[in-house]
């Protein structure tokens, strides 16, 4: 029609990038300001059920928020830096599932590393040299900090993708799937295994960081931000799994329909898209949450609303 307005997917999606920059940089201006985190270290408070005795509890647990999401974000900036390029030099940028592209580098590549870095690199609370200090009896590791299904799902995944990756090699060898179909099958799960090595090791150093703290609530609130970076480095695991396992899956599924050799815009469309964002809600929904095992013994008989101690905060 004339005067009809289109847009090629190409353009949309490096406008999608310029959006997702411009919030970048907005964020990173806005967590500078002094007055920035009232609302959400509050919001912090109430979610996870840990009230906040002072105001230098207030300011510690604040600039640990801005070390998270200062980090995100600069992570993010790269992470649009490589996609972009990945869009204008491949043919991936003319497809309608570039964002779910966008949406897997995010996740592997922004939100697990940033929050491994921050949790070995800053410290929540910093008691002075004299004071009292507290420490657990045995060291905890990660099912101690999660779900059992959030800390069991990577590793099912990425079980499940080494199932498929080897149907698809033998069927590439009994002629039924091409080589090089197989061969990207391949390299996608070898990228799983890679995260996976990485993320590992990133969990040990953030269990092996020291945690001053002067009370059991102190305490706790370190252990909600190490819990979170569990969480996002199990959330990483479980998406890089999911790659190669759909691929599989949608091989497997074209193969029997006589696709021995299905070109890219096929694989992506039959690709299995919506387990990301299903893992991505599920390990979201447990974030900033504590087994109850971790809350200080006087928090766990009741349910605690965030209340500062002496109206240090009202």
């Amino acid at each position: 029609m004339p005067g009809e307005f289109t847009m090629s997917f190409e353009t949309f999606n490096l406008l999608l990038l310029a959006v997702f920059a411009g919030v970048a940089v907005v964020m990173l201006f806005v967590v500078r300001r002094e007055s920035w985190g009232t609302a959400h270290v509050y919001r912090m408070s109430v979610r996870a059920r840990l009230p906040i005795e002072s105001w230098d509890m207030w300011r510690s647990i604040r600039d640990r928020s801005r070390a998270i999401i200062r980090a995100n974000m600069w992570g993010l900036l790269l992470s649009l830096t490589l996609v972009a390029a990945l869009l204008v030099w491949t043919p991936i940028g003319s497809s309608p599932f570039a964002l779910w592209i966008l949406t897997l580098a995010l996740v592997v590549g922004v939100l697990g590393v940033t929050s491994a870095v921050v949790g070995v690199r800053e410290r929540l609370f910093s008691p002075a040299p004299a004071a009292v200090r507290i420490a657990r009896p045995s060291a905890l590791g990660a099912r101690d900090y999660l779900p059992g299904w959030a800390a069991q799902l990577p590793l099912w995944l990425v079980a499940a993708s080494i199932l498929g990756c080897t149907a698809v090699t033998a069927s590439s060898l009994g002629g039924s799937i091409a080589a090089g179909t197989a061969a990207t099958v391949c390299i996608a799960q070898a990228f799983a295994a890679l995260v996976l090595v990485v993320c590992r090791a990133a969990e040990r150093r953030v269990l092996a960081q020291p945690q001053p703290a002067t009370n059991t609530l102190e305490l706790a609130w370190d252990d909600l931000f190490r819990a979170d970076s569990l969480n996002a480095l199990r959330m990483s695991v479980s998406m890089a799994a999911w790659l190669p396992l759909g691929l599989a899956i949608c091989v497997l599924y074209l193969a029997a329909l006589g696709l021995a050799d299905p070109d890219v815009s096929r694989v992506l469309t039959t690709f299995p898209w919506f387990g990301i964002p299903l893992i991505q809600v599920a390990y979201t929904a447990t974030s900033g949450r504590l087994p109850a095992r971790l809350y200080p013994q006087y928090l766990r008989a009741q349910e605690v609303a965030p209340r500062p101690a002496g109206g240090a905060l009202a």
